[in-house]
């Protein structure tokens, strides 16, 4: 069985308004596309340019706001552990992990 958490109810708004939002940019300022994979395409001109702009704005915002309330659960119910002792015995032996920077 797999578990996760039950949408809270400040995310069911997040997201309500998340979706108001897109749904009334793809039908101001997108056109049907049969040639596009997503099935739409952008109308041109400057009008286009700035609902490009204005929607990456409504994006970074609602993203941001998440990370917010991502962060905020994480800081009030998980706590880190200790890596396992295999897991910390295989970074000694290697010198630590091996990402890339």
């Amino acid at each position: 069985m797999a578990y996760r958490l039950k949408p809270g109810k400040l995310e069911r708004k997040a997201m309500a308004a998340y979706n108001k939002v897109q749904q009334s940019f793809v039908s101001r300022f997108l056109e049907e596309d049969p040639n596009s994979p997503s099935g739409y395409a952008l109308r041109t001109g400057e009008t286009g340019r700035k609902a490009v702009a204005a929607y990456r704005a409504v994006e970074d915002r609602a993203v941001g706001a998440y990370k917010k309330v991502e962060t905020a659960f994480v800081d009030a119910f998980l706590e880190e552990t200790d890596p396992s002792p295999k897991t910390a015995e295989a970074q000694q032996q290697t010198g630590g992990n091996h990402e890339k920077e």
